[in-house]
C-alpha cells in the first residue's frame, strides 16, 4: 500500500507515523500484515519504497552470441495499466520522480514473406522491417461541449460550444492531412447546445443557447463571402435541437424551450429562405441525436424533461409522419448520431447518471441495434462527423471535465483511437501532434 508524499514520491504506508491523521484503521491493518510478512521473509527489509536497487539489464549480441550484463538506474517505472481497446492501453508511470500518464498503441508489423528460393541470409534481412510510426491527433484550441460539427470540404469543422464559462463564438477547422487546427471567421453570436448543417460551401448554425436564454436565431457562413450572415429566425426558440439535412432541406427536430422537451419540428428551404413546420414528434425530446438515413430522418434517444430516452422515431417526408422504431439498447441523451460505412452509428452520451463511451449500430435489415466498439474517453454532449474513412468524435464532457480532444473510429481495426499513422500526415512538424 502506497501513498503520495508532498515531494510527489511514492512511499510505503509503513512509513506513516503512528497517530498521524492518515494512520487510519486500513493503514494500521496493512502495517500489521506487512510486519508479519517481513518477519517471515526478511527482517531487515527497508520500510520505504524506493527505486529498485541496481536492476540488471541483459544485452545480447547476435554476432558473438555473448551475454553481457550492465547496471543502470531506471528513469521511469510502471505502476498500473488499463486496457481501453484491443490494442490500446493507458498506463500510470513515474517519470523523473513524478506521476505521468502514458498512452500506448500496439501495432504488429507483419514480416514480408521471404521468397522460397532466397538464400537464408537474404530471407533474414527481408523480414526485418522498420516499425510503423504514429502521431497523436492534435487538440482543439479550447475545451468544447455541445458544439456544432460537420464535414466541410473533407475537413472537420467545429463551431461554438460551451466551455463551462461561456458559450463560444469561435470556429476552427481540422485538416487531417496536416493534423492541424486553423481558425475561421467567428459566428455573429456565442452559441452552445446547438447543431449545424452543411450544404455545399454554406454552413448553417441553428438555434441553441447563449448561456442564459434559448435562441431562435439562425446564421450562415458562406465561404465565398467569408462571413456569417443572419437568416430568418426559427418559428420557436430552442436549445439542444437535432439538426440534419435531407434532399437539400434542413430539418430542426425537437429541442428544449426552457421548460420541457418539445415535439415541434421545422424544415428550412434555402431556395425560398423560409421555415415551415412539419408533423410533430410523438415524444417531446431534447439532446436527441438526429441524422438522415435511407431518405428518412431518425430522432434517437434524448430527454423528455426528467428521463433519458431509449426510444427512436423515424420521419418519412413523403407522408409527413413520425413512427416509433426499435428502441436503443441503452437510454442516452447528448449522443452523436451519423451515418458511417452505410450504417447508423450512435456514439456516447449520458444515461442520466454516467457519461458513456459505448456506441450502438443500427442494422437496417433486421431493424435492430447492436453494440459497437467503445470510445477511449466517455463523452456526453458529443458531436460526430465523418471525414474520409474516419468517424470523428469531437469534444464533449467526460463526466469530470470538458474536453478539447478528438478521436476517430478506424474501420481497419474497428477501434477508436487518437493515433494517426505518419504516412497520413504531412511530415512538417505540428504544434500539437507528437510522434509516438
Amino acid at each position: 500500500m502506497l501513498y503520495l508524499a508532498i515531494d510527489n514520491s511514492l512511499q510505503d504506508c509503513n512509513s506513516l507515523p503512528t497517530g498521524d491523521v492518515c494512520d487510519t484503521e486500513l493503514v494500521q491493518d496493512y502495517k500489521k500484515l506487512s510486519s508479519k510478512n517481513n518477519v517471515s521473509q526478511n527482517k531487515n527489509k527497508r520500510k520505504l519504497l524506493t527505486q529498485p536497487s541496481k536492476p540488471r539489464v541483459l544485452i545480447y549480441s547476435r554476432e558473438i552470441g555473448e551475454e553481457l550484463e550492465s547496471e543502470m538506474e531506471p528513469r521511469w517505472n510502471l505502476i498500473a495499466t488499463t486496457k481501453v481497446g484491443e490494442h490500446s492501453y493507458i498506463a500510470l508511470v513515474t517519470l523523473g520522480g513524478k506521476l505521468a500518464k502514458l498512452s500506448i498503441k500496439l501495432r504488429l508489423n507483419v514480416p514480408t514473406t521471404p521468397s522460397p528460393v532466397a538464400a537464408p541470409e537474404t530471407s533474414k534481412v527481408s523480414t526485418e522491417e522498420k516499425p510503423d510510426m504514429y502521431y497523436t491527433l492534435a487538440n482543439m484550441s479550447c475545451p468544447r461541449c455541445a458544439v456544432g460539427c460537420g464535414n466541410l470540404n473533407n475537413t472537420l469543422l467545429v463551431c461554438g460550444g460551451y466551455d463551462r464559462i461561456e458559450c463560444l463564438r469561435s470556429v476552427e477547422q481540422y485538416i487531417p492531412e496536416s493534423n492541424k487546427w486553423s481558425p475561421l471567421k467567428p459566428m455573429r453570436q456565442g452559441r452552445g447546445r446547438f447543431q449545424i448543417a452543411i450544404l455545399g460551401d454554406k454552413v448553417y448554425a441553428i438555434g441553441g443557447s447563449n448561456g442564459t436564454t434559448e435562441l431562435d436565431t439562425v446564421e450562415m457562413l458562406d465561404l465565398n463571402v467569408g462571413k456569417w450572415i443572419d437568416l430568418p429566425r426559427l418559428p420557436l426558440a430552442r436549445s439542444n435541437p437535432g439538426v440534419c439535412d435531407l434532399d437539400n432541406l434542413i430539418y430542426c427536430i425537437g429541442g428544449w424551450n426552457g421548460q420541457v422537451g418539445i415535439k415541434q419540428c421545422d424544415v428550412f428551404d434555402p431556395k425560398t429562405n423560409m421555415w415551415t413546420s412539419i408533423s410533430s414528434l410523438n415524444v417531446g425530446r431534447y439532446q436527441a441525436g438526429v441524422a438522415s438515413y435511407n431518405n428518412l430522418v431518425y430522432a434517437v434517444g434524448g430527454c423528455d424533461a426528467w428521463n433519458c430516452l431509449n426510444s427512436v422515431e423515424i420521419y418519412d417526408p413523403k407522408i409527413n409522419i413520425w413512427t416509433m422504431s426499435k428502441p436503443l439498447i441503452t437510454a442516452r441523451r447528448g449522443c452523436g448520431v451519423t451515418v458511417f460505412d452505410n450504417k447508423l452509428y450512435v456514439v456516447g452520451g449520458s444515461d442520466g447518471s454516467h457519461t458513456l463511451n459505448s456506441t450502438e449500430i443500427y442494422d437496417k435489415e433486421t431493424k435492430t441495434w447492436e453494440v459497437g466498439p467503445s470510445m477511449i474517453v466517455p463523452r456526453a454532449n458529443v458531436e460526430v462527423a465523418v471525414v474520409g474513412d474516419r468517424l470523428y468524435a469531437v469534444g464533449g464532457f467526460s463526466g469530470k471535465s470538458f474536453l478539447n480532444t478528438i478521436e476517430y473510429l478506424d474501420l481497419t481495426t474497428n477501434e477508436w483511437t487518437n493515433f494517426i499513422p505518419n504516412r497520413d500526415v504531412d511530415p512538417t512538424p505540428t504544434e500539437n501532434g507528437t510522434s509516438s
